[in-house]
Formats: structure tokens, C-alpha cells, sequence
């Protein structure tokens, strides 16, 4: 099918449209774009016509199997500030939103639409992150001083015992209690001053990440499937395994509550990618690794999607308590970024973690 074998019409509404579209056939050939993608894209209509979309446009690693995949299960891709590398060696920040379709004479197409990464859209949101920050601050604060106080009186209270009885059975009990008052108090400090101790390390990210199936597993859903989509060029970074393994846990487990409190959802997809020349926390770094956990479930509400990572938070598809603020504070320490985007057909936490430069080398060094 090519651009003459449009309807005119179909033509002429999309040339009056600010939006960007491109479509493209079953082999992922470009069978049209409007004059906004033209433009959004480095090219034409002349140019691209029956070229491969990875010729117009693509990421690192390419995306070609994940878009013949929406034929087969006629979903969507839906991308949140990744890099477009176009003709000429240019790059752009953008985002896109891949559709499958299928016509009443089950031609298949996908249509893309291209978004700008608006930095004022960009700068708004760092300003609602930051002023939650501060109220998470507040809360937490009070909440570590609400509980501590109970727990110095059982402390107290404890070592008053301990000085006074003589069973050896009992002393152990005590002790427990003392020790395990001790953990808390530690655990409270380190929310509530958002200084969890790192013990860092150069790993392989997916090395965590293959933790996650198992543990899904654990919580007997057999009936949600776990599927990666892993970038194998992804350095070693240097990060707290036993801290991201948690923070994966409370992403997952936000997911899984949510598809099965709405009895909708089948599955969770973890992705990796690196992305290129990108702001950390206005930290501007050469490469990062991209770490993404998509479900298909019910989406977060649009007015709560900005106030999620609040301590406490909850309603009826999405309960994070403490687990989400928790996650923004291992992710901040690791001077990362973790963020939500989410509809109703389903939610992406995505988290942006540096690269160190000589982690490549380190890399190169353990498999030579």
C-alpha cells in the first residue's frame, strides 16, 4: 500500500493536524507521514515513502522486534523522553506512542504519533517532584519521631527488665527485643533523613532484575507473566544490589495488587535500555541505563499520578505506603530518577541510573 492509495480525505485531515504521524505496513515500511512529522522527523514524504521506519528514525538498541510484536498481539509501545537518532547523525529527545490497527480488510498498519519533550512541560514536573519532596520530608519526620518515641519506652523498658531477672530464657527474649528496637530505629532514621547506607558495587543490572519472575512467583500469580526485554550492551553500574532488589520488589508488587484488585492485567514486562547524553537530577550525564516496569493493568488515577511516590498514598488500584517513597529515596541516593507515567491500558515506572564512564572498562576487564 503506498501514500496514492490513501483515502483523500484521510489525507487531508491528518495534513491540517499539529500531530505527528507516521504509518507504517506490516514490514515496517513507511507508507505515509504528515507534514508535522516531516518537519519533527528530518525528512519527507518523497524520502521515507517505502523505506524502513529504522531509516527514518530509531533507538539504541534498535526497536524492530518490539514493533513487529504489536502486530502479533495487537498492543501498543509507548515511549516516555527516549533518544531518536534521524538522518544526518541527528538526535532528539521526544516521545512516541505506537498503535497497532487493522483495517475492515485486515490490512495492518501501526501508527505512530510523535511528542515533543517539552522542557516548560519538563521544568513543571521537576517543580510538583520537588515540592512533594518536601512535603514527603515533613511527613516522614514527623511520622520516624510518632514511632520512636513508643519505641525508646520499649527499649527502656526492656533493659530495665533485662537488669532485673536472672532466667536465662527470659534474657534471650529481651535481647531480641533490644536488638530488633535497635534495627527500627535505624531503619526510621534512614527514611526519614532519606540516608540509606549504600554498599555499592559494579554489577550487571539484569543480574537483579532476574530476581524479579522468582518473586513474582513467591506471591502465587500464576495467572501474570513476567517478560524481559533486556538491552545485553548495558555496562556494569555501580549500585546497591540488596536496595535496587528492593526497590524492584515494591514496583512489582504495586503492579500485581493493582492488576489484581482490578481483575484486570496479564502481565508485567521488564525493559532495559542505555539512552544517550541525558539531565540526571540536572546532572548532565554521557550515558545512563534506563531501566523500565510496565504492566497492562488499570492505570493510576491522572489525579493522584503526581502525589504516588507520597508516603502513604493509596486507593483503590494502587496501595504504596511506604514502599514507593521508599524506592524514590534508594534511587535518589543512588543519584538516579524514578518516574511514572500511566492510562488505562496500564502503567510504566521507569528509574535512570548514571553510568560511570570507567564502569565500561571494568566491564572489558572481567570478561577479558
Amino acid at each position: 500500500m503506498t501514500t496514492s492509495s490513501l483515502n483523500p480525505f484521510f489525507i487531508k485531515a491528518l495534513e491540517s493536524i499539529s500531530s505527528k504521524i507516521l504509518i507504517a505496513d506490516k514490514d515496517l515500511k513507511v507508507i505515509y507521514l504528515n507534514k508535522s512529522a516531516e518537519d519533527f522527523l528530518n525528512t519527507t514524504l518523497e524520502e521515507s515513502e517505502n523505506q524502513e521506519t529504522s531509516k527514518i528514525f530509531t533507538e539504541k538498541p534498535k526497536n524492530d522486534l518490539e514493533l513487529k510484536e504489536l502486530f502479533e498481539n495487537k498492543g501498543h509501545l509507548k515511549r516516555h523522553i527516549t533518544t531518536l537518532f534521524l538522518k544526518n547523525n541527528l538526535k532528539k529527545k521526544a516521545s512516541f506512542l505506537a498503535n497497532f490497527f487493522e483495517t475492515e480488510k485486515r490490512e495492518k498498519y501501526i501508527i505512530f504519533e510523535f511528542f515533543n519533550a517539552d522542557k516548560s512541560a519538563l521544568e513543571a514536573k521537576r517543580e510538583r517532584r520537588f515540592k512533594g519532596d518536601v512535603i514527603t520530608n515533613a511527613f516522614s519526620k514527623v511520622l520516624a519521631h510518632e514511632i520512636k518515641n513508643p519505641l525508646s519506652g520499649i527499649k527502656g523498658s526492656a533493659q530495665l527488665l533485662l537488669n532485673k531477672i536472672e532466667d536465662p530464657d527470659s534474657e534471650e527474649f529481651l535481647n531480641i527485643i533490644l536488638r530488633e528496637t535497635n534495627r527500627i530505629t535505624k531503619i526510621i532514621d534512614q527514611i526519614s533523613k532519606k540516608n540509606f547506607q549504600l554498599n555499592q558495587k559494579f554489577l550487571n543490572i539484569h543480574s537483579v532484575l532476574e530476581k524479579i519472575p522468582a518473586f513474582v512467583n513467591s506471591l502465587d500469580r500464576s495467572n501474570i507473566s513476567v517478560e524481559r526485554d533486556y538491552d545485553p550492551s548495558i555496562p556494569l553500574i555501580n549500585a546497591d544490589d540488596n536496595l535496587l532488589t528492593q526497590v524492584f520488589y515494591n514496583l512489582a508488587r504495586n503492579s500485581i495488587e493493582a492488576i489484581e484488585s482490578a481483575k484486570k492485567g496479564t502481565k508485567l514486562i521488564i525493559r532495559t535500555r542505555i539512552i544517550y547524553e541525558t539531565f540526571i537530577n540536572k546532572t548532565f550525564h554521557k550515558s545512563a541505563c534506563l531501566i523500565e516496569i510496565n504492566d497492562n493493568g488499570p492505570g493510576i488515577p491522572e489525579d493522584l499520578i503526581d502525589s504516588i511516590f507520597f508516603p502513604l498514598v493509596s486507593t483503590k488500584k494502587i496501595t504504596s505506603g511506604l514502599g514507593l517513597a521508599i524506592s524514590r529515596g534508594i534511587i535518589t541516593q543512588h543519584n538516579g530518577e524514578i518516574d511514572c507515567v500511566s492510562d488505562k491500558k496500564g502503567t510504566t515506572f521507569s528509574i535512570i541510573l548514571p553510568i560511570e564512564e570507567r564502569s565500561d572498562l571494568l566491564k572489558e576487564e572481567i570478561n577479558a
